[in-house]
């Protein structure tokens, strides 16, 4: 709140200068009441502080009532404030917008315009200014409660480390999971739970159990769903996925009951491992209907393992399980792992006063490793007796007693600094169960509530990063997932982490499950509620509360289990004219072809989730009306045909996320207005029947510098003039570019022979890694002159070429790792060319390896393909990195080079439905077996063969 504060100051500060700067006044006698607010909120900002920090550590009732009352006018300058800022943006943008022909220029307002066309909504603002300063008079009229004065603590990041503690409890579930323990009627247990209360460290335990080598031996196939009241989610990258129903991603959140259902049969003949985490109840009809299939349906020796706060959980199954309950590590646990955070494994040299602190300080841990971390972080710049004796005489640690955990956690968020804090508790918004948090996906919310300010060298964006690092090293966050470049890239939040977030939010932050049943979720107050987010569980669940009721959204956030929902979708007209303070929108799977026009009245918009819905053809022009849109998701929505063109009033867009949109064939001109742009996903080059004076063109690109990840270029080749507009984009100064993607137009009257000329002419940046060609529709493909510079480019993909009649000299590419070539239906033979091997090479030159750093290749779908030459005379310079090699659906390919299979560096291959190919190397019988016996893991036509056991193994997986 105290933030809030500081930024209402600032936009008020702004309103007078676009006053002084612009020459835009506000009607007559609201100056005055501009500084009256101005130097109501300068007095009292210290006493925000003050009465948070009571509310927090003594649940002073009359402190919370005070802060209620105080956020409330505060939303509402926000809001009016933001209209009025808002208002400018429109008139400095529509000057522009409609005379696309000016050249570009710093915007100016003419004040006659403004006055002319906007008088009735700057007297609106002003009647609004007047209402919240006479509301504000009322306020601070109201004698203050008696705050104390607040202490503000900063602190450094800790590094990740162990649980200590845990050895035992793994051996013990590791012998029950190998059936060498029994459970009292003398036979080995079904299922164990795990119990426990939260933050004792559950999950994790399962996850050092789940991950141990002797389990992944024992169990052929492994399952790890996490539970959450009425939902269930597989957790992809812990689970064998690929025999799991395609129906479920990574993503999906379905009933427990269905998931168990239609993944019994993943299982069938199959020793399994199921792991349900979290699990809050199950009962005996669960047990007898869904948990016994798996065991009818799987190889003796199965097992669940099952995480739980219930100790009743257990008691449901009868003595099908066996109770393993968790307790907090030991004190002299506890106080080993204080001290290997704290000095990094090494000896303290602290006095006994000191060690004395520490030891009082970890006993309020209650035996919660994690909770040992956070306060490391909190005393680890607390060099003083005093400071740290001030930590341990806080008045958390007797207010909280009944809510173990909460005290350390308390103390560490007083000790955020308040532009973190807001940032922490938005978490509060999402469900319990949610393990998997994406980070820019967190970061465009946080941006969209105005929660990061750019500095004078840093953006919104790396802000957020920053803080999103720092709140994991604090151990709010944990698990942190990171990329391929070691930047996180998501985290998870602990159980008793989000009860907190919760706690401290209060209605302010709102997270509730619905089905016909009911909500699952407690709300007092509907109108209260700031940021909601609401997941549907079943098709027939209707809206939980009318919208009327929730006039103070700023962020709603709808989530379904189910595809294609209809709940929303009938009502966007009630929803869009109410929720007119929202920040941020999600509206996925909501089964409409169209959104409503009424989108142009949520002029605070910033956010706005559009994703996956299915049959939306096209966006209103009134999405042109959203001045301050930052993020637009529209990624999944496969029927999607058009942007609209008032696209190119959103000059602050920042995030146009719009992969997966196969059908989309038109994008207006004027994009290169909006050079806030960093993620565009998909560019669409003027189609031939769209008219081209309004549709894109490569020279749209040229402004549009900051564009960062991936990019694709779709219908490239449509237009004689491609090649002179493929220079205009100067994709060379897009430096953050990792991934890019010609597509060039499939069907096609027009010559191809500029195709070759319009890829030389679209040069990447040194930056770029990934390069992706579909659609080529030249006779021969020729490696660009800039290709060779790229000392980054490792992976090329090459598709649907089906003209070409040869595969470019890639060969010559030194620092290529992976090469996939697809679909190129004319090219019959591989030979030196491809290798780059010059055929007049003579024998006292220096010889040059091909490929010298290639690590894995696949050719897939080349059906003309008969011949492959791998360089005989040269074999020992042909790929000397290799390790995978994919062959699919190459009907024709008599062989493989022999040189090639028997590099001793091979460690995979694959031959996947190539006819008799398959045949002549198969296991043990194919007639050039002896050529592939050396290699460790071979896979025919999808069934993996294991040299170390020197049989196929029984559960088949999906080649590398």
């Amino acid at each position: 709140m105290a933030h809030l504060v500081s930024e209402l100051l600032e936009l008020l500060s702004s309103i007078r200068f676009y006053e002084v700067k612009q020459e835009v006044r506000l009607v007559v006698g609201v100056k005055e009441e501009v500084k009256n607010l101005t130097r109501k909120l300068q007095s009292v900002k210290l006493e925000v502080a003050d009465a948070e920090r009571r509310w927090r550590h003594a649940q002073d009732k009359s402190a919370k009532e005070w802060l209620d009352d105080f956020e409330d006018i505060c939303y509402g300058l926000d809001d009016v404030l933001d209209e009025w800022v808002t208002a400018i943006l429109k008139s400095e943008t529509e000057s522009e917008y409609e005379n696309p022909s000016k050249s570009k220029r710093k915007l100016k307002i003419h004040s006659s315009r403004f006055a002319c066309g906007q008088v009735s909504l700057r007297d609106g603002i002003a009647s609004k200014i007047k209402k919240l300063n006479e509301k504000a008079n009322g306020f601070f009229g109201r004698k203050k409660p008696d705050f104390e004065k607040s202490i503000q603590y900063y602190a450094t990041a800790v590094d990740e480390t162990s649980v200590c503690g845990r050895g035992k409890e793994k051996d013990r579930i590791m012998k029950l999971l190998l059936g060498e323990s029994t459970d009292q009627g003398g036979r080995s247990s079904d299922v164990i739970s795990i119990v426990g209360i939260a933050g004792v460290g559950k999950t994790y335990l399962a996850e050092l159990v789940y991950e141990e080598k002797s389990i992944k031996e024992e169990f052929n196939f492994k399952i790890w769903v996490s539970v959450s009241q009425s939902f269930a989610k597989i957790i992809a990258e812990k689970s064998d996925f690929q025999s799991v129903p395609n129906r479920f991603s990574s993503s999906d959140r379905v009933g427990l009951n269905d998931l168990l259902e239609e993944t019994a049969l993943a299982v069938f003949g199959k020793k399994f491992l199921l792991v349900l985490d979290d699990v809050q109840e199950i009962d005996s009809f669960m047990w007898d209907k869904y948990l016994k299939c798996y065991f009818e349906f799987g190889l003796p020796g199965s097992k669940v393992l099952i995480t739980t706060r219930s100790d009743m959980v257990p008691v449901s199954m009868s003595n099908h399980t066996s109770l393993f309950p968790l307790h907090g590590i030991t004190e002299d646990d506890c106080r080993s792992l204080f001290s290997h955070c704290a000095w990094f494994g090494n000896s303290s040299t602290e006095s006994e006063g000191m060690v004395s602190i520490h030891n009082k300080i970890i006993s309020g841990c209650k035996g919660l490793p994690f909770l040992v971390k956070a306060l490391v972080s909190l005393l680890q710049v607390k060099i003083s007796t005093e400071e740290r004796q001030h930590v341990l005489d806080s008045k958390a640690w007797d207010q909280y007693k009944d809510k173990p955990g909460y005290p350390p956690l308390l103390l560490c968020y007083d000790d955020l600094p308040s532009k973190m804090r807001r940032c922490f508790t938005y978490c509060a918004v999402f469900s319990k169960d949610c393990k998997k948090l994406e980070q820019e996906y967190w970061i465009n919310l946080w941006m969209a509530q105005g929660y990061l300010r750019a500095t004078q060298i840093k953006e919104e964006e790396l802000v957020g990063k920053d803080y999103f690092e720092n709140l994991i090293a604090r151990s709010f966050f944990q698990n942190a997932i990171k990329d391929g470049n070691g930047s996180t890239a998501a985290c998870k939040v602990h159980d008793l982490v989000h009860e907190f977030a919760q706690f401290l939010t209060e209605n302010d932050c709102v997270n509730v499950e619905v089905s016909s049943h009911g909500v699952i979720g407690m709300v007092s107050s509907w109108d209260k509620v700031r940021h909601l987010k609401i997941e549907f569980s079943e098709r027939n669940a209707s809206f939980p509360v009318s919208f009327a009721s929730l006039k103070n959204l700023r962020s709603l956030l709808v989530d379904y289990c189910k595809s294609d929902y209809p709940i929303v979708s009938g009502n966007q007209d009630d929803l869009l004219s109410r929720l007119t303070c929202l920040r941020a929108l999600k509206l996925s799977h909501i089964s409409s072809e169209e959104i409503s026009d009424k989108i142009g009245k949520l002029i605070h918009l910033r956010y706005l989730d559009l994703s996956d819905n299915q049959r939306l053809k096209y966006l209103p022009e009134e999405i042109g009306e959203l001045y301050n849109l930052q993020t637009l998701n529209l990624s999944g929505c496969c029927e999607l045909q058009r942007l609209p063109y008032g696209l190119c009033r959103l000059i602050n867009l920042r995030h146009l996320n719009n992969y997966h949109t196969d059908k989309l064939t038109f994008m207006p001109r004027g994009i290169e207005r909006l050079t806030s742009l960093k993620s565009l996903y998909k560019f669409v080059v003027n189609c031939s029947y769209h008219s081209r004076e309004l549709s894109s063109t490569l020279g749209d690109l040229q402004n549009l510098n900051y564009l960062r990840k991936y990019l694709e270029i779709s219908g490239l080749g449509n237009s004689t003039d491609m090649i002179s507009e493929a220079r205009k984009a100067q994709l060379k100064k897009k430096k953050q570019l990792v991934t890019l993607k010609l597509s060039f137009v499939e069907c096609r009257a027009l010559i191809h022979d500029q195709d070759e000329e319009i890829i030389q002419a679209l040069e990447p940046p040194p930056s770029l890694e990934h390069l992706e060609i579909e659609h080529y529709g030249g006779i021969k493909m020729k490696i660009p002159n800039w290709m060779m510079q790229l000392a980054k480019l490792s992976k090329i993909c090459i598709s649907k070429c089906r003209n070409c009649d040869n595969l470019p000299p890639l060969g010559k590419l030194p620092f290529l790792e992976y090469l996939e070539i697809s679909d190129m239906s004319s090219v019959n033979k591989v030979g030196d060319v491809f290798l780059g091997i010059e055929t007049n090479h003579k024998e006292n030159e220096d010889k040059k390896k091909a490929f010298p750093k290639l690590k894995e290749l696949r050719f897939s779908h080349m059906y003309a393909w008969d011949e492959w030459n791998a360089g005989i005379a040269l074999e020992e310079e042909v790929m000397p990195c290799l390790l995978r090699l994919y062959i699919g659906f190459c009907d024709k390919l008599k062989a493989l080079p022999t040189q090639l299979l028997q590099m001793t560096t091979l460690e995979e291959l694959a031959v996947d439905h190539c006819g008799s190919l398959g045949g002549q190397y198969h296991w043990n019988v194919g007639v050039d077996w002896h050529h592939i016996s050396h290699i460790p893991i071979i896979y025919f036509d999808g069934k993996r063969f294991s040299k170390q056991k020197h049989k196929s193994e029984s559960v088949e997986k999906k080649p590398f």
